[in-house]
């Protein structure tokens, strides 16, 4: 034993062996160590003919312990003067063992995997009372709820999130992050789309009245993580926001920057090879198909279940939605982070100008910023790509698109409609031009390939199967005003609501322009009740203006001391102001 402390034995004490009713405490150096610095201490009380507190007190100082500890080893080892009762207890054969009843154990776990991991996610209060409601029943003895914890605390984290909220939920918190998308090596070799809702409401641009959040759809370049190109819309996602993306992504930025008075310059833009996505119905959609297949761009999906191959897109995204959480309207990221605040109260800014905000944080902001993943500002990045830079040569600059009109036609939804003598039927409009004549005695009824954007339904696209152009085909009344397909179609909810089922296109336009007739109206009524409310203030300001003038008239107090002093300018048109002194 040659880790044992040197410890002097008076002469005429052997030491006694450590075996004393099968406690072998040699087989444990530990316990053998401790009991042979407590032996000396406890032979020192054990001689004493009457033990004070103060003694006991010093003996349990010497020894590490508690006093109730030294009292315990003095009767232990006074009645056999055994070295192993000096030495720490070994724990108990039964610690660990459960002391519940079978049966209630067998209630316990039936409960919890049947209904505490069930997709009703039970609080673990709920579960508690369910388990000793079944004990109750069966006339068992109801467990303790520490009993009931400690098993719920037992059960791994990852499968509580399986069971509760599905395979793919404990795969994307607990699962490993494995796999990737192919590093790029040059720009617009591979772009990523998704959309979001803004955490900002947005107003009408007459009444500037809260409306609601709209949806934002992104495009960026995996090379240089740059922005290629947006679209803004109150509409949930569609094809079509896909569509005018990738139009806004290909298309150079100078004609759009200056009809929007964007400063900053945008330099990203392009035809990409592939587009990345993830799954949704929006991204497969045949118009989006055939677009990208028209114009030589490869479409790929994402891998089901792994949001992080998307990830480039959304960190941008979430970038750009953090930007604007100090802005008036803003509803933040959460309830939690909103508060008690109700942004619509603070909303003021419209589409156009939260179009030319977001415009204007990525181009003077987030491309002029360094970026984490290459040490670059996403600007530099992209000329570096496409200019080249003394390690390599670059891309070169991006094909110009001779055609943008095509290009955005091609992005529009699809649909094949069938041309008769009242030309072509699409959403209660008919459409109808000299292009359609030759079709009109088609007798094998071919359905043609037409086209419509959202934003102005008064026309169509029409393909003409001889030479594959399109041609812009107007409603047969060349009256009817430019309305969007939102209008279009609160125009026929009002109608529906109103009971005439059996309307015509006259009828969808008439309550189309009965509507922004309303709208007008109430700016109209808006503004004049504000003329209203000016003109009470000044007369009453004049009223008081003239009072104080008669009660000051013969005082000799300097202009200073009057509170205000009104003003009156000739070259303003007769308005009054007054100048306050502080």
């Amino acid at each position: 034993m040659t880790d044992l402390p040197k410890q002097v034995i008076p002469l005429g004490q052997a030491m006694i062996s450590g075996t004393v009713d099968g406690d072998d405490i040699m087989a444990s150096p530990e316990r053998l160590r401790i009991a042979t610095l407590r032996k000396p201490v406890l032979d020192r009380l054990l001689a004493l003919p009457k033990r004070t507190n103060r003694e006991i007190r010093i003996a349990a100082e010497e020894l590490n312990c508690s006093i109730r500890t030294v009292f315990t080893l003095l009767k232990r080892y006074g009645a056999s003067r055994r070295l192993a009762d000096l030495a720490p207890r070994r724990r108990s054969s039964l610690l660990g063992r459960s002391m519940v009843d079978a049966r209630v154990e067998a209630i316990m776990a039936e409960v919890i995997a049947s209904y505490h991991l069930s997709r009703m996610r039970p609080t673990i209060t709920q579960t508690i009372l369910e388990i000793r409601r079944r004990a109750q029943q069966l006339g068992l003895a109801l467990p303790d709820q520490k009993t009931v914890r400690k098993r719920i605390a037992a059960i791994p984290a990852v499968q509580i999130v399986r069971s509760r909220e599905g395979a793919k939920r404990a795969r994307e918190q607990f699962g490993l992050v494995s796999g990737s998308t192919p590093e790029t090596e040059f720009p617009l070799q591979r772009i990523q789309i998704d959309h979001t809702r803004v955490d900002l409401i947005v107003v009408d641009e007459a009444l500037r009245q809260p409306l609601e959040r709209p949806w934002v759809t992104v495009a960026i370049d995996e090379y240089s993580r740059a922005v290629l190109g947006f679209y803004l819309s109150l509409e949930a996602p569609s094809s079509t926001s896909v569509g005018l993306c990738l139009v806004h992504s290909i298309l150079p930025k100078d004609g759009w920057a200056a009809r929007i008075g964007l400063v900053p310059k945008w330099l990203p833009y392009g035809r990409p090879d592939e587009i990345y996505t993830d799954n949704g119905s929006d991204f497969r959609s045949e118009a989006v198909e055939l677009g990208c297949r028209s114009w030589g761009m490869v479409i790929n999906f994402r891998p089901g279940g792994m949001p992080h191959f998307g990830g480039i897109v959304e960190r941008v995204i979430g970038t750009a939605m953090r930007s604007l959480r100090t802005l008036p309207g803003a509803t933040g990221g959460s309830i939690a982070e909103r508060g008690d605040v109700d942004p619509a109260k603070g909303a003021s800014l419209t589409m156009q100008e939260l179009e030319l905000l977001l415009a204007t944080f990525i181009a003077g902001h987030y491309h002029c910023k360094i970026h984490s993943h290459h040490g670059m500002t996403p600007n530099a990045r992209w000329q570096a790509g496409i200019f080249g830079d003394q390690q390599r040569a670059g891309r070169g600059i991006p094909t110009p698109i001779n055609d943008p009109a095509r290009l955005l036609i091609d992005f529009l939804p699809i649909e094949r409609r069938s041309v008769n003598r009242r030309g072509i039927r699409w959403g209660g409009i008919h459409y109808m031009d000299d292009i359609l004549r030759p079709y009109l005695d088609d007798q094998s009824q071919t359905k043609f390939v037409v086209r419509r954007d959202p934003r102005d339904v008064s026309r169509i696209w029409f393909l003409c199967p001889d030479d594959n152009i399109y041609y812009p085909v107007r409603s047969r009344d060349i009256s009817r005003p430019s309305i969007s397909a939102w209008e279009l179609e609160n125009a026929r909810k009002h109608l529906r609501a109103s009971g005439q089922r059996g309307y015509d296109e006259t009828a969808l336009f008439q309550a189309a322009e009965l509507q922004r007739e309303i709208v007008a109206k109430s700016l109209e009524a808006r503004k004049a009740s504000r003329k209203n409310r000016l003109a009470k203030e000044r007369q009453i300001g004049a009223r008081i203006s003239q009072k104080y003038s008669e009660t000051h008239l013969d005082s000799h107090e300097p202009a200073s001391a009057s509170p205000w002093r009104r003003i009156i300018d000739d070259d303003l048109k007769g308005d009054e102001f007054y100048e306050v002194d502080e």
